[in-house]
């Protein structure tokens, strides 16, 4: 993994329902001089801005960017910032992370300016018939043959809403900042009012076998040792 130096850019990745809004205000008081936030605006469909990251870096100020990267809707990492080479990320099992997003966008997106990516079906059409949202924010195109290369090289740590508060703590060390589970809030949380039955897992794993691939490593590597 990568060690962290401070001198230089770090991305935090906020793939979407991974417990990011929660983690933000986390970081934020973590590096509340630094941090600059990277989102898409969805209701005026318009791009985050870009940084000019050599004149802050030069400046003795280099940024903590935070934020949702979508390569597929344009404003990846490659698109924006491909010479930034230190990540951290927080990812979610991705059933459940599908499940999780159903019930998002269905509670907030009728306001967004591009209705496709609002769901208009059921649930099982919408885990059945999406892509998963997760890889496409990871800082270069994983595939089967260089995801674990792709994690070793860029991140300085990936982490799992399962254990967030353990991947937190991991992060603090490596950032050599202040931790206390008890400041970590429970913040954008949506309630679900559907379900779908448990075999419907085991289809939806074996239909995306490469972002399971990505999270098990992620799990075997990374969770806490009494878990992994």
């Amino acid at each position: 993994m990568v060690e962290y130096d401070p001198s230089k850019t770090l991305i935090f990745i906020h793939v979407p329902k991974t417990g990011g809004i929660s983690v933000k205000e986390l970081v934020r008081s973590w590096f509340p001089e630094r941090l600059r936030l990277h989102y898409y605006d969805e209701v005026a469909a318009k791009m985050p801005p870009k940084l000019d990251l050599e004149r802050l870096e030069s400046a003795g100020r280099a940024p903590v960017v935070y934020g949702h990267f979508n390569s597929l809707r344009g404003f990846g990492v490659e698109q924006y910032y491909p010479r930034v080479q230190q990540f951290l990320a927080i990812i979610r099992e991705p059933y459940q992370l599908m499940v999780s997003q159903y019930f998002y966008r269905k509670k907030v997106g009728s306001d967004w300016k591009d209705q496709s990516i609002v769901p208009s079906g059921d649930l099982k059409d919408f885990v059945s018939q999406q892509p998963v949202n997760m890889l496409n924010h990871f800082p270069r195109q994983i595939n089967t043959n260089n995801y674990k290369e792709i994690i070793e090289k860029y991140f300085i740590g990936v982490g799992l809403t399962e254990f967030l508060p353990d991947s937190l703590q991991r992060f603090a060390q490596k950032l050599g900042v202040p931790f206390r589970a008890e400041e970590l809030g429970h913040l954008n949380a949506t309630a679900r009012t559907d379900a779908l039955p448990d075999e419907y897992r085991a289809v939806f794993r074996e239909t995306h076998p490469l972002e399971y691939a990505v999270y098990d490593y992620v799990r075997a590597h990374f969770a806490p040792r009494s878990e992994a």
